[in-house]
């Protein structure tokens, strides 16, 4: 089964790391933040798969809406979404299967 709402996942560079954070109720309050943007970007999907698995009690994938090359080129390319310490949203799309 396909679930076409996404997770709503914040993003920003505060402090020489790159964060994103949601607050789903799918997931509860998830936070992950490293060095390099690529690592974040991909342990975030994991975490936020992990998190819907155990909330529905099944597997469950967590798939970004754009590739990490597409974000980050749409990153460099918005000057207020580069700037650092402010937040903007980045969308995850995630399914179900049983």
């Amino acid at each position: 089964m396909y679930h076409d709402e996404p997770i709503k996942v914040a993003y920003a560079f505060r402090d020489g790391a790159h964060l994103f954070r949601a607050a789903d109720p799918r997931t509860g309050d998830v936070q992950v933040a490293h060095g390099v943007p690529e690592v974040a970007y991909e342990e975030v999907t994991r975490t936020l798969s992990a998190r819907v698995a155990d909330h529905l009690g099944a597997y469950a994938q967590a798939r970004p809406q754009l590739a990490f090359k597409e974000f980050w080129t749409w990153l460099q390319m918005n000057p207020i979404a580069a700037m650092p310490n402010t937040p903007c949203h980045v969308e995850f799309a995630w399914e179900v299967r049983p």
